[in-house]
């Protein structure tokens, strides 16, 4: 996402992201974001690294984690992703 998104702070102080920017930057409740100050005065957001954990399941080492995203919307879009590639492939 290249664009310029206007935020603001509600009545708490709390930034008010809109529901597609946080659906497009797979942002979830509960996530916890960075606050940088950035270059001439500005400010950054970036999202803190969620902890990872390996485990041994059946002799492979798999990780365990908290999806970063809705797993149903990030498969839906791939799928449609792919969909639209074999379209445009064919075509």
């Amino acid at each position: 996402m290249s664009r310029l998104i206007e935020v603001s702070l509600d009545d708490f102080g709390r930034i008010v992201i809109p529901a597609e920017v946080q659906n497009h930057l797979g942002l979830a409740p509960g996530m916890t974001l960075i606050v940088e100050k950035g270059d001439n005065g500005g400010v950054r957001l970036r999202i803190q690294s969620q902890p990872t954990e390996l485990v041994e399941k059946g002799g492979v080492l798999v990780v365990r984690a908290e999806p970063l995203a809705d797993l149903n919307d990030v498969t839906r879009r791939e799928r449609e992703r792919r969909v639209s590639e074999l379209i445009d492939c064919n075509s």
